[in-house]
């Protein structure tokens, strides 16, 4: 039985690295449907990375959409940065989740946060196993290929994050409520952080 429960989490994993990524053409989740508002105007977290490591990141690998064409996608950009700042905070190794480099390194964000330090605490607790659940089967042995596992570990941090954001700083507006139905669903955390127009799913 926890063999089938494993690998429909495997499963999950898969599916949510794909549509954290782009890879998924349809939307059946509708995170690609608009809403008036974004998450960062719903609930105000803390950024838990080193301003200076996101720029330096930011600017090593620049954000462009991936081609069109399936066979020529390469890495997507986003992964890219995502392993790069996870690097960059001695939280990522031989393409897993560091998770006590992760905690050490936001350790001042945390202090400086008290509202968010027990959300903070159980958001890498349970994204840290999540993402390193499998790494064999979701991630490429090509060195040269950024790794989803970076990308997928800090959408569900801000995801559980959002999901919990402490009522203090939480928005009630029925538009946030609408993301955070869409988050607990699957969507991707980063792919709500832009106003979107409406379209079919």
């Amino acid at each position: 039985m926890d063999r089938y429960v494993a690998l429909l989490g495997v499963m999950v994993l898969v599916v949510t690295v794909e549509q954290a990524m782009g890879l998924l053409r349809h939307d059946p989740l509708g995170c690609h449907n608009g809403t008036k508002i974004t998450v960062d105007e719903c609930c105000a977290i803390p950024a838990l990375a080193d301003k200076t490591i996101v720029e330096k990141c930011k600017s090593e690998h620049s954000f462009k959409p991936p081609k069109k064409d399936a066979k020529e996608r390469g890495p997507h950009p986003g992964a890219c940065i995502a392993e790069c700042i996870l690097k960059g905070m001695g939280a990522f190794k031989d393409k897993q989740i560091d998770g006590a480099g992760f905690r050490k390194a936001i350790q001042p964000v945390v202090k400086a946060n008290a509202n968010f330090a027990k959300s903070i605490e159980d958001a890498v607790k349970a994204c840290e196993q999540r993402t390193n659940m499998d790494t064999d089967f979701s991630v490429s042995t090509d060195s040269a290929t950024c790794s989803p596992v970076g990308k997928l570990f800090v959408n569900c941090v801000y995801g559980t994050l959002f999901e919990q954001c402490p009522t203090s700083v939480w928005q009630k507006k029925d538009e946030c409520t609408l993301l955070k139905d869409k988050i607990k669903k699957g969507c991707p955390y980063f792919a709500m952080r832009k106003h979107r127009r409406m379209r079919p799913t």
